[in-house]
């Protein structure tokens, strides 16, 4: 049995319903990047290379941004992969149902392999992450609640949340997405302050999300499949991209308007705004 002994904070809530204005979604150029016959949960860049996440096939794959595969690494079940402030890769795993595959989940840093960072008994099921300014790192557990490490790897809280997936993070302002949300909520965490913007119903299965170079949130909804651009301050929102086969991921290259997203259905693409 999992025992979990840490800081359990619940913040005071308020909700920006889906009525919101619409804002402008200009047909974006797309193509593919890469395809393969397994599920893509996730990505990062590093220099002029692209980290998969591949979930089913227990590792995770490095490509130069032309296409051409450079290396890969054994991890069970990969999640988020994000860079940290010192420049080393940080890789999610476990991210299974802790019901179906009880097995340790937590965070390794590749240095150049993957070594354990975060592990033990803290996580169930790390799925999204992202660091803050100040180098925290922020890890969603759709079965437990959203998590906050410190620099050093050292649990710093948990904040009770229902079905967290994608975080991502402005200064030091966190956004996490529910994947299991009937009206479809993304949460905005400030302070001691919980917002919740609704998409509205039915439940688009939001799985992660990416800031856009214009500070617009690009959500990805597995189940509608959608790519969604939503201000995350007033809740506006529009469909980037639709007819998408169970999308998973987005992340922009940095210094770029342009965008790969990932599937479960195995395809990246490359999406210029």
């Amino acid at each position: 049995m999992r025992i979990l002994a840490l800081l359990c904070l619940v913040l005071s809530t308020t909700a920006i319903p889906a009525q919101a204005a619409p804002i402008r979604c200009p047909a974006p150029t797309v193509s593919t990047f890469h395809t393969a016959g397994t599920w893509y949960e996730n990505l990062e860049f590093d220099g002029n290379t692209i980290w998969l996440s591949n979930l089913i096939g227990n590792q995770i794959e490095q490509y130069r941004l032309d296409g051409t595969f450079l290396q890969k690494h054994d991890l069970r079940a990969p999640g988020a992969i994000r860079k940290g402030k010192d420049g080393v890769l940080h890789v999610n795993f476990g991210n299974d149902s802790p019901e179906t595959r009880p097995q340790p989940s937590g965070v390794v840093r590749l240095t150049p392999k993957p070594v354990v960072w975060v592990g033990g008994d803290t996580l169930s099921s790390a799925n999204g992450a992202e660091f803050d300014a100040r180098g925290h790192l922020y890890v969603s557990d759709p079965f437990t609640g959203l998590y906050e490490f410190d620099r050093r790897g050292t649990l710093v809280r948990r904040i009770d949340l229902a079905y967290p997936n994608g975080v991502v993070t402005v200064g030091n302002t966190v956004f996490t997405n529910l994947v299991i949300d009937p009206q479809s909520a993304i949460v905005r965490i400030t302070g001691n302050r919980q917002t919740r913007i609704e998409l509205g119903a039915p439940d688009k299965n939001l799985d992660d999300l990416a800031v856009g170079p214009d500070g617009k949130l690009y959500v990805t909804a597995y189940t509608s499949g959608e790519l969604i651009k939503v201000d995350p301050w007033t809740g506006g929102r529009c469909v980037l991209l639709n007819g998408l086969k169970n999308p998973t991921a987005a992340r922009f290259l940095p210094g770029t308007k342009t965008m790969f997203v990932t599937h479960a259905s195995g395809t990246v693409l490359k999406v210029r705004l």
